[in-house]
């Protein structure tokens, strides 16, 4: 940092009225004020100068009343505070000549315009080269600063919407986390056995799904669940999880006592008899 400070002037003068107060403000119309407000305790009056770019450079507020005229000025940080004060006494001055009625002591006034005056002789001699080249640096800095502010405007835009796509992203897997677990496992488990004791082990994930209003991934989780376990058996073949929709064959284990018992005896017919 430059450790460069705001530039603010303040100054107070007395003044007076020989007519009435407020005065007629008429006159200030044509002076590119930003506003002029007449009471009866005061006259206000303020404008912003622009910079470049349109950018507001200085600021200056004049206060009269009937015994005083106060003037308030400011202007960024890196301005030239003499060119600045100079522009704020002028315009002062110029102010208080519109009102005919208005009187002011010459060494009050002398106090307030000589060091700008002293200044504006000094600017006046400084060469015009050093002075454009001052100007063109500072043009040029001015476009840096508002290229960079542009370039973080951007940034902060795709931070926004980006931000906004994952929250988006966020709500529907939550929304998608609650659909899937709207079922307890323990309750998906039983409904894909039933399911299968009821269809003579053919097991069709979209249509388990579409019945009981679950997706078919959650059907396809309990399926494999049970097999995992053993506690269902694929006949003919192995189950593809990778496709949307799983079909196959399927039966309950274990086994009961008489369909074990079958797999142990084995029956053989009786030779036939032969008659003479």
């Amino acid at each position: 940092m430059d450790g460069k400070k705001q530039f603010t002037f303040e100054r107070t003068i007395p003044i007076s009225f020989t007519g009435k107060f407020p005065p007629d403000t008429r006159a200030l119309s044509g002076l590119g004020f930003d506003l002029v407000s007449a009471t009866r305790q005061a006259i206000t009056i303020r404008k912003s100068q622009p910079g470049a770019h349109s950018l507001p450079l200085a600021h200056l507020e004049i206060t009269i009343k009937k015994e005083s005229a106060a003037l308030k000025a400011s202007a960024p940080a890196g301005c030239d505070p003499h060119l600045q004060e100079l522009r704020a006494a002028a315009t002062f001055l110029r102010v208080l000549s519109l009102f005919p009625t208005c009187q002011a002591s010459a060494a009050e006034l002398a106090s307030l315009l000589l060091p700008s005056l002293d200044t504006a002789a000094s600017i006046a001699d400084s060469p015009y080269e050093a002075l454009s080249k001052k100007c063109r640096d500072a043009h040029e800095q001015l476009s840096m600063l508002i290229a960079k502010n542009r370039a973080l405007l951007r940034s902060s835009e795709e931070g926004v919407l980006a931000s906004l796509e994952l929250e988006r992203q966020s709500s529907a897997l939550s929304a998608r986390i609650k659909k899937l677990e709207s079922v307890s496992d323990d309750s998906l488990l039983e409904l894909v056995q039933d399911w299968l004791a009821a269809h003579h082990g053919k097991f069709n994930a979209a249509l388990f799904a579409k019945t009981h209003s679950i997706p078919p991934a959650r059907a396809e989780e309990g399926l494999e669940r049970l097999l995992a376990t053993g506690a269902i058996r694929k006949v003919g073949g192995s189950l593809h999880t990778q496709v949307a929709h799983s079909h196959g064959t399927f039966e309950n284990r274990p086994a009961g006592a008489l369909e074990s018992l079958k797999g142990l005896v084995h029956f053989r017919k009786p030779p036939p008899t032969h008659h003479l």
